[in-house]
């Protein structure tokens, strides 16, 4: 009773579609420090931009398939396609690298099926160019995840607070959507509430109690939905600390022992 997921021989491809089969492996995908920004007159030339946008591309798919492990790094790659300089292009081959140190690593689901149950973070104001915060979210059924993101908020948040109140926004429609998915395939979720588990008690008693607050005007609509879905009974948040937010690994670059835990926990 256990289903591994793997996505090894289309990695060896993406090596050899690259001229790496000599590169040597790393320990972790992206580094901790920030990355450097590209010059303001800096103009990628057309065959590094194509190169890297087909290396991304492929990154992507892995990531999407299997590999949850590489999906921070994926996101901050993507956005510099139109315009990749020098160290973006170094970022792209360290992640290959890291998946040819890696390439035996599998999804794995094993034993009974278990109660939906979810995880989100943020990490606010992380990107430097656009000051916008990074939000992640992953859903499991028992031993493996089964959706999960990195994604750049598209507007720039206010307060730690805030990014991670809207980083629970998107986990909830997620969690919604799997709910119904789970109740199509007969994996009935009950009238049991989704649990979803973040480190922000700030952002969680502000989705619990969606009144009025003029620092809070512009989430208004937010607040009210999230609000409606918790008195439903749909979904519940939950309170856990950093330490144990498996998410943490969605918003930011983790160093190697912290990066082993991160692709235990995903069933990885």
């Amino acid at each position: 009773r256990i289903l591994r997921l793997s996505q090894e021989a289309y990695i060896e491809k993406v090596i050899r579609q690259f001229g790496m089969e000599d590169c040597k492996t790393i320990s972790t995908p992206m580094e901790t420090s920030p990355m450097p920004e590209n010059d303001a007159d800096y103009v990628c030339p057309t065959e590094q931009r194509i190169e890297y946008q087909r290396m991304i591309g492929s990154l992507m798919y892995i990531m999407l398939g299997t590999r949850a492990d590489i999906a921070y790094p994926v996101s901050v790659a993507s956005r510099y396609l139109a315009n990749p300089g020098s160290q973006h292009m170094k970022l792209a081959r360290r992640i290959i690298r890291y998946l040819k140190g890696t390439k035996g690593l599998s999804l794995t689901f094993k034993g009974h099926l278990q109660m939906l149950k979810g995880y989100t973070d943020a990490d606010w104001a992380g990107c430097h160019d656009s000051r916008r915060s990074t939000a992640g979210y992953l859903f499991n059924i028992g031993s493996g995840a089964i959706s999960w993101q990195s994604k750049r908020q598209s507007v720039v948040a206010l307060s730690t607070c805030e990014a991670e109140f809207m980083g629970q926004t998107q986990a909830t429609k997620e969690a919604i959507w799997l709910r119904r998915l789970l109740d199509e395939l007969n994996i009935d979720q009950g009238k049991t509430a989704t649990i979803i588990c973040g480190d922000n008690q700030g952002a969680i008693a502000l989705a619990a109690n969606p009144q009025y607050h003029s620092r809070t005007k512009h989430m208004a609509i937010q607040r009210k939905w999230q609000g409606e879905v918790q008195d439903a009974g749909q979904v519940a948040l939950k309170y856990i600390a950093t330490t144990e937010q498996i998410a943490d690994g969605l918003t930011k670059a983790l160093p190697r022992e912290r990066l082993g835990w991160f692709r235990t926990m995903l069933g990885i």
